[in-house]
């Protein structure tokens, strides 16, 4: 039986595509590995020219790893390199996509055996964990500057309601407890999130029902009130900023401002006053001098994000922020980086302060030397000493003490 190693870089669309290609190829016949495999199928992000530098240094590692696999690029990077007529050496197969005809070429001219026809073998679960990704829509139409994203995967594609609401109910059979709405542009879903929710939350086993994230700006009344009211919905919204310079949010063409994305978050805490609000920010990008950074630091500490995703700017061929001016040294970079996360540290520590003597709900995830690490509905890291038995359990517990990881909590 021909074996096969799937990883993925990149974001949760990146994630949930590599399950579904594994699952594909599962179905076909094909045995899913750990170490040692037939074939290595990396499945690329491309979103940055740093995570493009990580795709070839994998690919590099696996080819020492295991001189004899087959290695093949999957993803957003593949598209990148097939728009681009471009070849890697270290490639012995270049997935453009993971179409029935795609697949079927690629293990035709690797010479791979399967043995069944697509379907024929009843579905493995997709992921042992317990929260599965569930994409509900694909494209991007806003070409932000430093982004080459809309690029690559096309115009904005949103996926029925049935057939989201079908793979969620298997998802959900498998035995996974909370599933994560992702999208390239989540909040572009059509023909609207709100009604695509009602139908997740009906769900019999369906516990969690959590939004990966999702512009600022598409947060509606009606889609607050409803992370605020569903019995299923995760207090926890993920507002991607970028920058808390309006001159810097500009230049990268973002589609708001710093008042009226903390205006958003203003709404949010006035209706969920212990919501985790979480973020992604860019530092280092053309033009972003120490005064403009300074504005960004001063807006972070304003708005007190519980978990900031820090990305240090990577010119990204094929984007106009590639080559604009006023380009910033690394080394500038690393220090912003790390001063960002000082701020991000204390502000989550603080958030995390809150719920010491207060009762949440976890969802228990993994387990290492007697101590279970889960996260709770507002998406805070919880431990406890516990054994096995707590994984994939939903309890309620209680805040005992923070720590730089998160919450120790304790059984109620």
């Amino acid at each position: 039986m021909t074996t096969f190693l799937i990883k993925s870089l990149g974001c949760k669309v990146s994630q949930y595509d590599g399950e579904r290609l594994a699952e594909k190829l599962r179905n076909l016949g094909l045995k899913q590995v750990e170490d040692v495999p037939d074939v290595y199928i990396l499945n690329g992000c491309s979103v940055t020219g740093r995570a493009s530098q990580k795709v070839r240094q994998t690919l590099r590692a696996a080819r020492r790893r295991w001189p004899a696999v087959k290695l093949v690029l999957a993803g957003c990077e593949a598209r990148l390199l097939t728009q681009r007529q471009e070849e890697m050496a270290e490639l012995d197969w270049l997935l453009k996509d993971a179409e029935p005809a795609s697949i079927e070429a690629m293990l035709s001219a690797l010479a791979l055996d399967v043995l069944a026809e697509p379907g024929s073998i009843s579905s493995q679960p997709v992921t042992a964990r317990t929260r599965a990704f569930l994409k509900v829509q694909d494209g991007c139409s806003q070409f932000c500057s430093y982004c080459i994203v809309a690029h690559l995967r096309g115009p904005e594609w949103s996926r029925p309601i049935p057939d989201a609401v079908d793979e969620a109910r298997r998802l959900v059979a498998e035995g996974h407890r909370e599933l994560v709405l992702t999208g390239i542009h989540l909040g572009h879903y059509q023909p609207s999130l709100l009604p695509l929710l009602k139908e997740l939350e009906k769900i019999e086993g369906l516990d969690r029902i959590r939004l990966s994230s999702i512009e600022s700006i598409e947060v509606t009344d009606e889609l607050l009130d409803w992370v605020a009211e569903s019995p299923k919905a995760c207090a926890h919204l993920h507002l991607p900023l970028q920058s808390g310079s309006d001159t810097i949010l500009r230049a990268m063409r973002r589609p708001y401002n710093s008042t009226e994305f903390a205006a958003v978050v203003a709404r949010i805490r006035t209706r969920m006053p212990f919501a985790g609000i979480t973020t992604d920010l860019i530092v280092g990008f053309p033009g972003e001098t120490e005064q403009l950074f300074a504005e960004t630091l001063q807006f972070l500490e304003k708005i007190q994000f519980s978990r900031i995703h820090i990305f240090k700017f990577s010119p990204r061929d094929g984007t106009p922020a590639a080559t604009m001016g006023g380009q910033i040294d690394n080394a500038a970079k690393n220090r912003r980086s790390d001063e960002v996360e000082a701020v991000w540290q204390r502000s989550a520590q603080n958030f995390y302060r809150q719920f010491v003597g207060r009762e949440l709900e976890v969802l228990w995830e993994t387990s290492e030397s007697g101590i279970v690490q889960g996260f709770s509905r507002e998406y805070i890291p919880c431990f406890i000493a516990a054994n096995d038995s707590l994984l994939n359990q939903i309890t309620h517990v209680r805040g005992l003490s923070v720590t730089p990881q998160g919450l120790q909590v304790t059984e109620i």
